[in-house]
Parts: C-alpha cells; structure tokens; sequence
C-alpha cells in the first residue's frame, strides 16, 4: 500500500513538472518501463575511396578473368586463316551436308581418294568455322590419312597445321606439339626453312603454354632465330623476340624480358609493322609495371593505344584499355582507373559479340 501511495506521487510530480503528459500516467506507474529505438547507430561517414577502390578490385578481377577471350580471338582468327587456305571441293553449306555425304560415299565405291580427301576436308572446314571443334578434328584425321597414302605432302602440310590450330584453340597443347612436329618434317622434306622456322615459334608458344620454358626457349634459340638469321629474315627475327621476351616475363626475368622488348620495338619501327609495334609497346609496359614503374608504364599504354585507334585494332585496344586501368589501380587513381575500364568493358563486349567460336 504504501509502495503505491509512493509511485502515485512519483506520477503526479512528473505530470506536474511537463515530463510525461497525463495520458501516460497509466504506463508509467503499472508497466515495467522498455526501450524504443536501436541501442546502437554508427553515424560515422563513409569511406566513399575505399569503396571506390573496392569496387575496382572487383572490376579488375573479372578482367583478368576475361583475358582468356582474347587469347581466343587471335586463335580464331589464325585458324580462321588456315581454313580459308584449305583445298576443299566447294564452298560449305548447311544445305550441301547431304549431298556431300552422297558424293564421299560414291568416291569410297570408285576407290577414288583424292576426291574423298577434298570431301573431308570441306566438312572439315565447315565444322571449324561453326565452332564444332571434336567434329572438325575428326574429318581432318580422316583427310589427312588419305592425303598420307597419296604422298601428298602439300595437302598434309594444309590438314596437319589445321589440326595443330584445333587442338591449340581447344588446349590440348601437347596433341598441337605433335602436330607442329608433322609439320616440321613434311617442310624440311621439301627444302621450305622458312616454313621450317615459323612452325618452330608455334611449337615454342605451345611449349610455352605447358610452361616447359626451357624447352621452349631451345625451339626459339636454336632452332627458328638461326634460321631467320641466315635468310635474312628480319620479320622472323622480330617475332623471335617476341617470344623471348614472353618467355623470360612468364619467368620474371624482367630485364631480359625488357631487352627483348627494345629489340622488338626498333624492329617493328624499321619493318613498319603497326601490330608488332603495338603489341611491343604492351609488353614493355608490363614489365615496366612489373618493376614498379608505373609512370613510364603509362606512356607506352597511351602511345600503343593512339597507334591501335589509328590503326582500328580493337583486340589490341581492349588489351591496352583493361591494363590501363590496371596501371592507373597501381598508381591510386581510382577515377581514372574506373574511366579505363568502363572502357574495357564496352569494348570486350563488342569483342566478344563478334567471335566466331
């Protein structure tokens, strides 16, 4: 009783003094009082930079991701090439498949395989531009056993470098090796040390691929730049330096790597070839990068991207766009950064849109 007498004067003098209205007079003296609200709230700005420098991470990721596509693409495009040299006997059509399929078996029955061989291979080619890779490996096989009992060395050297960029595209590298090394024999057989070289340089890149960088730099050093070297051949030079300088870069040997760079660079200047001195440029910017300078690394992103939009090589451009941003992430300007990248991506896009396989 007297507890109550206690609270009710309590009450009253709070009403009294305006800090509860009388309304509340009832909560107050019969229910146990509860807190309204969230105990805890962090009013502390946020770090818009950081999240900012997060969100290119994020970004960067995913291009390093996506650097595969290009890879592809050159692929495509070299095997694009191939099959375009492929002696076929006609040009291939959805349409035709049937009407193929009677004609190979009307040759099997004339035991005529010159014309099976010419079959084979338009399917081959055929399968190879829609991108069905297993389907095209299995008629070029299939054409380059009859080419073999032909004796026709020109018509294996044809099946076996498509075989060799198949197998490349799909990375089965050491099936690609043994491809080159067909190759390899077939040109030596016909005096071709030209063609002997350059297939050299596609087995280092695919040795290189497995990571067998000794092997690989052997193939460059001892086998095709003599060859170049004795012919004369600038141009086969300038690749072999190329290859080095990947080479020594996957292995981060970075001032070899830089030396082989500068070789390339004053190459591809005399020679006048664009591509070669953009894809120089790219690469002596990485391993600038590499070694932490990121300014000097920018002047030659900037001078391969001007050298690109002239020259309209988007695959170079989405390159030289994605390492840009790189580059500018290293530096801590994310404004520019997020810049580059918006621009990588609209253009990897496009990119991508536009491949065939």
């Amino acid at each position: 009783m007297q507890k109550n007498l206690i609270r009710g004067a309590v009450a009253v003098m709070l009403i009294a003094s305006g800090v509860v209205q009388a309304g509340e007079r009832d909560s107050l003296v019969n229910k146990p009082g509860r807190l309204v609200g969230p105990v805890y709230f962090d009013a502390s700005p946020v770090d818009s930079t950081l999240l900012f420098k997060q969100d290119i991470g994020k970004r960067l990721v995913m291009k390093n991701k996506q650097a595969a596509d290009l890879v592809k693409y050159n692929n495509v495009l070299m095997l694009h090439s191939l099959l375009n040299q492929t002696e076929i006997s006609g040009e291939p059509q959805e349409s035709l498949l049937p009407t193929l399929k009677i004609l190979l078996e009307d040759y099997k029955q004339l035991n005529d395989q010159r014309s099976q061989a010419l079959i084979l291979n338009t399917y081959g080619v055929y399968y190879g531009k829609k991108g069905n890779i297993p389907q095209a490996i299995h008629y070029f096989n299939e054409a380059y056993r009859l080419k073999e009992q032909l004796n026709d060395k020109r018509g294996m050297v044809s099946v076996a470098s498509n075989l060799g960029a198949l197998y490349r595209l799909s990375g089965e590298y050491q099936k690609a090796i043994l491809q080159n090394e067909t190759v390899i024999g077939l040109y030596r057989s016909m005096s071709k040390n030209h063609d002997v070289a350059d297939t050299y340089l596609q087995l280092a890149e695919n040795k290189l691929s497995l990571k067998k960088h000794d092997e690989a730099e052997y193939y460059i050093i001892k086998k095709a730049l003599p060859l170049f070297t004795r012919m004369g051949n600038k141009a086969g030079r300038m690749r072999c330096f190329q290859n080095l300088s990947a080479l020594y870069y996957q292995q981060k040997r970075y001032s070899q790597a830089k030396w082989f760079c500068i070789q390339t660079t004053a190459l591809a200047e005399k020679l006048n070839d664009k591509r070669a001195l953009i894809g120089s440029l790219i690469h002596i910017a990485e391993v600038k990068n590499a070694l932490e300078d990121h300014e000097d690394a920018l002047v030659d992103y900037k001078k391969a991207e001007l050298l690109a939009i002239q020259n309209q090589y988007i695959t170079s451009l989405v390159e030289i766009k994605g390492d840009m941003g790189e580059t500018y992430n290293l530096m801590g300007n994310y404004s520019a950064a997020g810049t580059a990248l918006d621009e990588y991506s609209r253009l990897h896009e496009k990119l991508v849109k536009g491949m065939v396989l």
